[in-house]
């Protein structure tokens, strides 16, 4: 305690000290010190403390060397990373953010040919961020515009978009870079988009390439008056422009000024004389203009110098067609198919002109092999054209209603897939897409049939419906059946069976047979009559076929089997819809009629069997109705829903079952028990004399020969793996397929076979590197070009051929549409070669906005049902693969 005292005592008086303030002394003199008596005072003094090091600042110029020179990609990006973080006022911070970006591009482009998409997707789009302004024009075209392209075409769509977004944010208003995106825009088929560039660009730089880009941009949403509008001022911004001319011609045309274009294509050959798309023009021009002869010289001039110009031959194959000169047609389209297969228009003039010469059929197969190469609503429209023609309604209904709606008499569709349009007439609805393709004015179409094509699809989308409306069907049906034409028949037969069918409107059903009896030879005179009377009963076959890549082709038979069927079915219908009425004796005259006339054992005379044997039940004609429903059953082979109706008719007669064995054989149900219980059929109801309800009528299905016979390559190009149907009804659930040991043969399997066997002919699939090959996208791609959708990774190419042997899948669709939030459509997928489809997986490309799922058809090994179903609001296009180790099918999927 002593010493802590004295501490504090010594810091007492040392504090002030330490802090007092000394004035200034004069200084002592030498004998002053000397003969000073005072001792000297000990003073504290206070240590100074020792200088800090400065760090050495480093060397910019040294830094930035080392970092520029540094090899390896990701340390080049990390040492400028720090560069322009340690030096925030460089000269250079500019150039290192560009380099920066630079090397991003360049390593996104390094594993995107590894397949790691998303990872390329990250490093573009850093880049793009990170790029700075104004981007160097080299770079720009070199690295940065090409990146929404190669998303875009390998499935990342959505990002290919917004780093387009971000490309426009850094082009600012320099011109040149926004056509640049523009043209991208173009080239993704997205006028829209592409005219929104353009009219910025024209705001502060109004060049011709602008306006050019926007006459392109106009026409791609098929604003044709717009089109010619913007290329007429880009000539007068530079009239040298062969360009601007060019377009302009090209407009003209597809407004039906053939003069002008003339004089326009004239003057571009003057100073050009070897420009060819100039040559064609002015030919095409010719023939619109009506100057056949000079332009058919022009032609033969032309194609000496290039015998392989598709666009010629196939633009003059469609003007022949809509001249009705049907052999010039199918010749030069036959030759512009041959050099290239992929220019659809020239499918779409072979058919026009097939059907012009009555081959309705040929027609057919012509626009089935056209759709490998694409699908717009022209082609959709031309195919159910070519099958209204050949009397197949049910397909040609289901072939509109994939791209097209019909609402208060307007007929409306995506043009090309992208652009809402509505009209009254067929015609002028999908002339848009003709006329921003080919220019050529005239439709090769009929009026007449368009109108009627447009009634089958309004009484299709009625019948449809939740509830459906009897007048409208009423109305529909009238716009459907009328006129004087020797297929006016057919339709009436159609249209009574669909509205039998639905229960609706039977007063018409009974005014429709009524009128078809006196057209009947008339109709039996047309050269496809042996199709049109076939059609319904081959509506499943067909289906199946198309997706095995085959057609079901029906040969000739003869006109007194085609009479018998065709009465039949009359007297049928009409007994039928007499039942359904609650008129029990009038039903049985009709159906007793039909069965007097229809070929005996045929699927035709079966059903109408069944049905007369429960007219006689509900008219209190039991013993009758038991013989006529025995007669029909052993007509064919055993039926176990069909044995059940018999047996509890033969109860209620005689007491008891006893005897029946011997009267009509074994119940086939009891051979299958042991596999596991089976549906109890309501028979109660089918027996019952005061409200019965009719066994299951057959729906004839005639199961076609073995023969197998190749599509000529001549005629047209292979048939496309899918169909584009979108919409929930475009695919009927598909009926499991008979194994001809274990069920029995249904349909018109046994008449068929001895009557008029149909074949089935297999349209060869273009498997060659050559006829896969994706082209280069142009920044002008014409309706029905084809776009590439994506490019195999090497994981997907991977599987050895030594171990598993490649196999071919097929589907009933390529590409479908959907609308957001719930629409689902029916996709069957199979393989080439019929074998199971053991390990068969199905992946959407977007799981959350499009779902995937199989449906189980029993007894079915060698096709699969899935369903595809719009989950979310999102719009855009994905894509749902279908895999098994030996090989890949993938389905594309626009949600609209």
């Amino acid at each position: 305690m002593k010493f802590f005292f004295i501490g504090i005592l010594l810091g007492v008086l040392t504090f002030p000290a330490l802090f007092q303030t000394s004035k200034p002394k004069s200084r002592p003199s030498a004998s002053t010190t000397k003969t000073s008596a005072t001792p000297p005072v000990n003073r504290v003094v206070a240590a100074k403390p020792k200088p800090k090091a400065t760090p050495r600042r480093p060397d910019e110029k040294a830094e930035w060397e080392k970092a520029t020179s540094i090899a390896d990609r990701t340390e080049r990006i990390t040492a400028l990373q720090q560069f322009v973080a340690s030096f925030p006022k460089s000269g250079h911070l500019t150039e290192a953010s560009g380099l920066i970006a630079a090397a991003r591009v360049e390593a996104g482009n390094e594993i995107l040919n590894t397949g790691d998409l998303d990872g390329a997707v990250t490093l573009y789009r850093a880049a793009a961020a990170e790029v700075p302004v104004p981007v160097v024009q080299g770079f720009w075209d070199e690295g940065l515009l090409k990146i929404p392209a190669i998303l875009y075409f390998r499935d990342r769509r959505d990002a290919a978009i917004e780093i387009a977004g971000l490309l426009e944010t850094k082009a600012g208003t320099n011109s040149i870079q926004l056509l640049g995106l523009a043209n991208f825009f173009l080239t993704i088929e997205d006028g829209t988009s592409a005219r929104r560039i353009a009219e910025k660009t024209i705001a502060t730089e109004p060049t011709s390439a602008a306006y050019r880009t926007l006459g392109l941009a106009e026409r791609m949403d098929f604003k044709l008056e717009e089109s010619a509008v913007a290329f007429q001022k880009a000539l007068e911004l530079e009239p040298d422009s062969t360009a601007s001319r060019n377009g302009l011609a090209e407009m003209k045309r597809s407004l039906g000024k053939a003069d002008e274009a003339v004089t326009l294509y004239r003057a571009i050959l003057e100073k050009t004389p070897d420009d060819k798309g100039a040559r064609t023009g002015l030919v095409l021009s010719l023939f619109d203009d009506n100057k056949r002869a000079e332009a058919e010289a022009e032609m033969a001039r032309a194609l000496e110098a290039s015998s392989g110009n598709v666009i010629l031959l196939g633009g003059a194959a469609y003007w022949y067609a809509a001249h009705n000169e049907a052999d010039k047609a199918v010749e030069l389209s036959r030759k512009a198919i041959e050099q290239n297969p992929r220019f659809i228009w020239s499918y779409i003039a072979l058919a026009r002109g097939l059907l012009l010469q009555g081959n309705a059929a040929e027609a057919e197969r012509t626009l089935l092999s056209a759709r490998r190469w694409g699908n717009f609503p022209t082609l959709q429209y031309e195919l159910a054209a070519m099958r209204f023609a050949n009397g197949y309604y049910r397909e040609a209904a289901e072939d509109l209603s994939t791209s097209f709606t019909v609402k208060d008499g307007e007929i409306s569709t995506l043009l090309g897939g992208r652009v809402t349009h509505s009209s009254k007439l067929f015609t002028e609805l999908v002339g848009f897409e003709r006329l921003a393709s080919i220019f050529v004015p005239t439709a090769a179409d009929d009026p007449e049939k368009a109108a009627k094509l447009a009634a089958l699809l309004a009484l299709k989308l009625e019948l449809d419906a939740a509830e459906p409306n009897a007048d409208a069907v009423a109305t529909a049906t009238d716009e459907f059946v009328k006129g004087s034409d020797a297929m006016q028949m057919y339709r009436q037969l159609y249209a009574a069976s669909a509205l039998l069918e639905k229960k609706i409107a039977l007063p018409k059903v009974v005014e429709l047979t009524k009128a078809a009896v006196p057209n009947v030879d008339a109709a039996l005179g047309v050269p496809n009559s042996s199709i049109a009377v076939m059609a319904s009963e081959l509506y499943e076959e067909r289906r199946i076929a198309g997706t095995r890549s085959q057609y079901v082709s029906v040969p000739t038979i003869q006109r007194m089997t085609l009479s018998a069927i065709v009465r039949g079915r009359i007297e049928d219908i009409s007994g039928w819809t007499q039942y359904q009425m609650g008129a029990g004796d009038e039903a049985v005259i009709h159906l007793r009629r039909a069965v007097g006339v229809l070929p005996v054992d045929s699927a035709w005379w079966r059903s109408s069997m069944w049905r007369l044997g429960s007219a006689l039940a509900v008219t209190g004609k039991d013993a009758e109705a038991l013989d006529t429903y025995v007669k029909a059953y052993k007509s064919a082979a055993p039926d176990g829903i069909h044995y059940a109706v018999i047996e509890s008719l033969y109860r209620r007669l005689n007491g008891s079952a006893d005897g029946l064995v011997e009267k009509v054989g074994e119940n086939p149900m009891q051979a299958v028990a042991a596999n596991g219980p089976q549906p109890t059929p309501d028979v109660t109801a089918a027996t019952s004399a005061a409200t019965p309800s009719p066994p299951p009528s057959v729906t004839p299905t005639p199961t076609p020969v073995a023969n197998v016979t190749p599509y000529p390559e001549a005629t047209a190009t292979p048939l496309p793996d899918v169909t584009p149907t979108p919409g929930p009804t475009a695919i009927p659930t598909p009926t499991p397929e008979p194994s001809p040991a274990k069920t029995p043969e249904t349909g018109t399997q046994a008449a068929t076979k001895d009557l008029f066997p149909p074949v089935i002919i297999t349209i060869p699939s273009a498997t060659s590197a050559k006829a896969d090959a994706v082209p280069t996208p142009t920044p002008t791609p014409e309706v029905g070009d084809p776009r590439p959708v994506s490019s195999p990774s090497p994981s997907e190419q991977a599987t050895s051929a030594a171990e598993v042997s490649p196999c071919t899948l097929t589907a009933s669709e390529n590409t479908i549409t959907l609308r957001t939030g719930g629409g689902d459509l029916a996709v069957i997928v199979g393989r080439e070669d019929d074998a199971e489809l053991e390990g068969l997986e199905a992946t959407s490309s977007s799981p959350a906005d499009v779902k995937v799922y199989r449906e189980a058809i029993a007894g079915v090994r060698s096709r699969a049902l899935f369903v595809l179903r719009s989950t979310s609001d999102k719009t855009g296009i994905y894509q749902v693969a279908f895999s098994l180790p030996c090989g890949k099918k993938t389905v594309i999927v626009n949600v609209r």
